[in-house]
Formats: structure tokens, sequence, C-alpha cells
């Protein structure tokens, strides 16, 4: 098993994240319920492995949740564009072709 750090969130709390694992296995608003909730993770998983401590250190917030959301938007904007090109087009055509407004 390895070991599970308590660092500092760069938002607000304390995350509990493993040994070389960017991602947070949870947020807690105090060190100390941290520390708790890494040895209760510890114990679900046999209990080995170390809870540490790193006050110093501040874990940032995982990039790839704005990147979602940056891909997200920009689907969204280009299914509007294309709705659109469709209702543009459709007018065109009605306008356009013998028997149409």
């Amino acid at each position: 098993m390895s070991n599970l750090i308590v660092v500092r969130d760069e938002v607000d709390g304390w995350d509990v994240i493993r040994e070389g694992d960017p991602q947070s296995l949870t947020n807690t608003a105090t060190k100390e319920s941290a520390i708790e909730a890494a040895r209760r993770f510890l114990a679900d998983e046999g209990g080995e492995g170390d809870v540490e401590v790193h006050e110093n250190e501040v874990h940032g917030i995982d990039d790839t949740g704005r990147g979602v959301k940056l891909y997200v938007a920009a689907l969204l904007g280009l299914l509007a564009l294309i709705t659109v090109i469709i209702v543009i087009t459709s007018l065109l055509a009605h306008w356009t072709l013998p028997g149409g407004g």
C-alpha cells in the first residue's frame, strides 16, 4: 500500500492525496479531520501505509475539470452555430424555390 499525504488545498481546507497521485481522495475543513480521514482510508484498505502531513505543501486544483468545461462550452457554441446555419438555409430555400413564400 502507498502512503497517504495530508496537504493544504489551494482553495480551502485540507486534502488527502495518495503518494504519487495528483487527484485528491477527499477534502476536509481542518487538518485534524483530514488526518482522521486518511487513517480511515488506510484502515479500509488493510491498514498498511502511513499518514504524512506536509504543512508547507499546497495541493493545486486539477486542470482537467477546467478543460472539460471549456470543451463543453465550445461544443454548445458550435451546436448553436450549426442550428443558425440550418435555419438560414431553410428560410433561403423557402423564399427562392418555386412555390415558396
